[in-house]
């Protein structure tokens, strides 16, 4: 049914106009904005790369192969589990020419104009086709900070996963008398299905924990909680993305009070009924745990480690099959970058070089290229199990959250963790959760507005 505009409807689209304008201005996706590839100096390129990774998955190792190859380019790493560096690097003048990032910064940092148009380097790849990417890769499309997933790249993952994908304990689901799923994509779990079988494999002796039912990773849980509402056509965030829905959104309250109900009553971890194993995911090695919800890299952990995992597609929240990738892991440019063509020389190495064949065939991960896909291992009875999973999921195709571009990586787990502490503990009630998970996330979402504004003037 048709509804008249009123004047306040006209204002309110107003504002969200002008604040969408401002972002499309923030220099993603122009033309002028992209990196102009000279290849004779991409050939002679040679000098100091910095290189900002976790240093367990950029090595030295890697460091001396590339440079063996290449003696006029070294590589000086510095470490990306140190986020405060990064920003204080910047700061200062001198920051790395590459850095790994995740998804939910990307936004971010194209508001910001932080980091460099790569298109000219990907169509000019040997080793990189466009046609290659696998859809994980446009996380890091951009045509503005509001309009991730299309226009040109500004980097790419180094391997990925759809992210919601469950793996269960099949002898904690028979001793439950819980029947065991298929896993088509006509099988897959809802969110209360989860819920409930959760409950059924909880089990105490007295006050000692013996198994609980599910284990979801509250560090991704804004954007947790942005692809379940989605399922609705519900957006977690006003349309100028100057505001978190919660109170006034059904679903998101709904949402959020899935993982408050199934913590309060002991069938997923938290402070109240803490890991045993100090974290879910050697609980679940360890045959305590019934369901835990992780992308693809964790069948490599599994498979290791147990006999009686399976693995699921992601569970539906209103009946929609959505397994999108959220995490996105992969590596971007600096756009103060002095030296991109040494850069980018790194940057290839890293994500389409020998690197990238390593990682594919470990199983840790899907790899960014679908030309690596046929090296993911598919030996085991499991991983050929998990390979028609993942690829499954792959095959929805799911386009990109958009993530708030005044928030990053882990806005909404400083502001989720300290908020369930309470909660749980009876501190505040659920609409003292609520309220203040909105007040909170809202005020650092403020902060990045004027973080951003400040920077592009």
């Amino acid at each position: 049914m048709s509804k008249k505009m009123t004047r306040r409807d006209m204002l309110k689209l107003s504002g969200m106009l002008a604040a969408g304008s401002f972002l499309a201005a923030c220099g993603a996706g122009r033309a002028e904005d992209e990196y102009v590839v000279d290849l004779a100096k991409l050939e002679a390129a040679s000098g100091n790369v910095v290189v900002m990774h976790f240093l367990h998955e950029f090595t030295e190792d890697h460091v001396q192969a590339f440079q063996a190859e290449n003696p006029n380019i070294t590589i000086e790493l510095a470490d990306a589990a140190d986020a405060t560096r990064f920003f204080a690097m910047l700061a200062a003048g001198t920051p790395p020419d590459l850095y790994r990032t995740m998804a939910p910064d990307i936004p971010q940092f194209l508001a910001r104009e932080l980091i460099l148009n790569l298109q000219g380097f990907f169509d000019v790849s040997e080793l990189i086709a466009m046609d290659d990417l696998a859809p994980a890769n446009d996380n890091y499309k951009a045509n503005s900070p509001t309009e991730v997933g299309r226009g040109p790249l500004y980097g790419m993952v180094k391997d990925f996963s759809p992210d919601q994908s469950l793996f269960i304990n099949q002898k904690l689901f028979e001793e439950a008398g819980i029947p065991i799923p298929g896993d088509e994509d006509a099988d897959r779990l809802s969110y209360d299905q989860v819920a409930e079988f959760a409950g059924k494999m909880t089990k105490f002796d007295g006050d000692r924990l013996v198994s609980y039912g599910y284990g979801p990773e509250y560090g991704w849980i804004g954007r947790m909680i942005q692809n379940m509402i989605i399922e609705n056509n519900v957006e977690l965030y006003s349309p100028d993305f100057e505001r978190v829905i919660l109170k006034e959104s059904p679903d998101a309250t709904e949402a959020v009070r899935f993982y408050h109900d199934l913590a309060a009553n002991k069938y997923s971890h938290s402070t109240i009924s803490p890991s045993p194993n100090g974290w879910m995911g050697t609980d679940f090695t360890a045959g305590i745990l019934g369901i835990i919800q992780y992308g693809f890299w964790f069948s490599a952990m599994a498979d290791t480690e147990t006999s009686f995992v399976k693995m699921l597609p992601a569970a539906s929240w209103a009946g929609e099959s959505r397994n999108p990738c959220t995490t996105a892991t992969g590596m971007v440019m600096i756009k103060a970058t002095q030296n991109a063509e040494a850069a980018w020389k790194v940057f290839e190495y890293y994500n389409a070089g020998q690197p990238s064949i390593d990682r594919a065939m470990s199983g840790w991960g899907v790899p960014a290229l679908k030309s690596q896909f046929g090296l993911i291992p598919q030996i085991t009875d499991f991983q050929k199990q998990a390979y028609k999973v993942v690829m499954n999921e792959i095959a929805l195709n799911d386009p990109p959250l958009q993530f708030n571009p005044y928030l990053n990586n882990n806005s909404w787990n400083a502001v989720w963790g300290p908020n369930f502490d309470l909660v749980l503990t009876g501190a505040i009630d659920f609409d003292g959760f609520l309220t203040n998970l909105e007040n909170e996330i809202n005020q650092l979402i403020a902060e990045g507005k004027e973080t951003v504004e400040a920077a592009v003037g």
